[in-house]
């Protein structure tokens, strides 16, 4: 049953999400628009790009890049978490609706991923997501940061990983309840029943959202213009080259 909660929590998902960080620290650090550099994308990996072109140093095209993909991150975790502080500030008898977050999270993906503020496409939505992911439990981040690795190096192309990493972590949340959780910290209470249904049901309904922006990139794989990651150059040092 759809609340006002629920469409709160929506629009203020979008709205939040919808801050397209990365044109603005570009625009303001460079002068230049993100979306005419790189792969132009509004993204962190982008940011990166954008200095590197611009022959600013390498270390600080990283630590920005590294600072606008927390920030991203940082938009999918209080999209939901000022969704439950807003249902549960306005309910009448204190109970929140777990349901909001299922709305706000992939709300403020989409709004990422399709900024009202640009008029066009963002970014790609990993970041938030990961912000998603660590609202449920930080110790999400590392199992996702290993999932991406193992699917990584046998899919080797980063848009199917992603999405086939996602995937998976909307089963694990599914079945989340047999780790400690914080969610008490957010006024959900950790033993709510369908509290792993709506983990599921959200990390799905993000992946959906990802797709969202992942066409052309699809292209590039059917076409053979794809280029593929080679994860283990991680290894050695060659990061630039793992992520390709």
């Amino acid at each position: 049953m759809i609340t006002i909660d629920v469409l709160w929590a929506t629009a203020l998902g979008y709205l939040l999400g919808s801050i397209p960080i990365a044109w603005i620290v570009v625009k303001l650090w460079l002068k230049i628009d993100i979306r005419t550099v790189g792969s132009k994308n509004v993204g962190g990996r982008n940011v990166v790009r954008a200095f590197r072109e611009q022959e600013k140093p390498k270390g600080l095209a990283y630590t920005v890049g590294i600072i606008e993909a927390i920030l991203d991150m940082l938009k999918g975790f209080f999209a939901m978490w000022l969704a439950v502080w807003i249902s549960y500030a306005t309910a009448a008898d204190g109970v929140v609706d777990p349901w909001v977050i299922a709305f706000a999270g992939p709300a403020a993906i989409l709004g990422h991923n399709w900024p009202i503020w640009l008029w066009g496409p963002g970014g790609k939505g990993v970041a938030s997501t990961l912000g998603s992911l660590a609202f449920f439990n930080p110790v999400f981040i590392p199992i996702w940061i290993l999932a991406f690795f193992v699917f990584g190096s046998a899919i080797m192309y980063s848009s199917i990983t992603y999405l086939v990493t996602f995937v998976v972590m909307g089963v694990i949340l599914f079945f989340w309840t047999w780790i400690v959780s914080p969610m008490e910290m957010f006024l959900v209470p950790a033993d709510t029943p369908e509290l792993g249904l709506i983990a599921m049901v959200t990390m799905f309904a993000i992946t959906l959202v990802v797709l969202s922006r992942q066409g052309e990139n699809f292209r590039k794989i059917k076409n053979g213009e794809a280029k593929k990651m080679k994860l283990w150059k991680i290894f050695k040092g060659k990061a630039d080259e793992a992520l390709k």
